[in-house]
């Protein structure tokens, strides 16, 4: 029987080998006077978790040698401001990646704002531009968190070639561009791949049906152990802060399958932390370097 450390896919391994080679790209950039940078761009609301997030992904940028800050736009300024601010970073020759803050505040037009973001700029994949090169099997840039599902396929040898895999969540950034991966002739790709979401009904009956599952859900711990087939692998998207009293801080970081119940019915499943959310952090860098050196062309 296979031990709870064995099953885990360690996501932190691979992020930081991602990193070594990040690194080592940003310091031949800078011999070239080029330092990479990278500007997040949000609107300035109460929000711890996004404060949390900057200061993680501004730690990572120090490590590898790229400068990150965040901008932000008062709430008075509205979508106006945030257009300005967006345009204005994407003329800046001295920034090379742009993150807009998700998701924007009620009634922004989100197609809008993208039409003043550089796609040279999108580190992050969002742009209708960098999708529309994904689906044609000719990506740019990507969305990190579902690249970062590809990656880990790929480093710990999750076979996928003619599997069923179900991908729960049916998000821009998440299930959609795996589905499109998962389904294109390529590495870690030639799945047949059923799309689940929140309006599927007997949603458990389909991931019962799964060899690998990937939950981009949204949800805490939706995903029961009863529903998954024995043996499957599991690719956990999801992180959530949720109340946990017997603990230091009063609070536990879960994903979106309910792992206790989980582990003893998988084969082989990322943690949450330190499964897919390192491996993304990770690749936001490596993009943003690819971006500063022109190699996304």
């Amino acid at each position: 029987m296979q031990s709870v450390a064995q099953k885990n896919i360690d996501g932190k391994l691979l992020a930081k080998e991602i990193e070594a080679k990040v690194g080592a790209a940003v310091d031949r950039l800078k011999t070239r006077g080029v330092t990479p940078r990278l500007v997040s761009l949000a609107v300035d609301e109460e929000d711890a978790s996004f404060e949390s997030y900057m200061r993680q992904r501004d730690k990572a940028c120090a490590r590898v040698g790229i400068e990150s800050s965040v901008e932000k736009v008062p709430l008075a300024g509205g979508e106006r401001e945030l257009n300005r601010a967006l345009a204005r970073l994407s003329g800046d020759s001295t920034v090379h990646g742009i993150l807009i803050k998700q998701p924007l505040p009620s009634g922004f037009n989100e197609q809008a704002l993208l039409a003043n973001l550089d796609p040279k700029k999108d580190v992050e994949g969002i742009h209708p531009y960098n999708l529309g090169l994904l689906a044609l099997g000719r990506p740019r840039f990507v969305p990190c968190t579902a690249l970062a599902v590809m990656e880990i396929i790929d480093r710990f040898g999750v076979e996928m070639d003619g599997r069923h895999i179900v991908v729960l969540g049916r998000s821009k950034v998440v299930g959609a561009p795996l589905a499109t991966m998962l389904l294109q002739k390529r590495s870690g790709g030639n799945g047949t791949v059923t799309v689940c979401h929140s309006r599927t009904r007997d949603l458990p009956s389909y991931v019962r049906q799964a060899e690998i599952l990937i939950a981009a859900i949204g949800q805490p711990e939706f995903v029961r152990g009863e529903w998954l087939r024995e043996g499957s692998v599991v690719i956990d998207v999801g992180t959530h802060a949720i109340d946990a009293p017997d603990t230091k801080k009063g609070w536990k970081l879960v994903g979106d399958v309910h792992a206790a119940s989980a582990l003893p019915v998988v084969s082989r499943m990322t943690p949450v932390p330190g499964g897919v959310g390192p491996v993304t952090t990770s690749l936001l860098l490596q993009a943003t370097a690819r971006a500063a050196s022109g190699s996304e062309e």
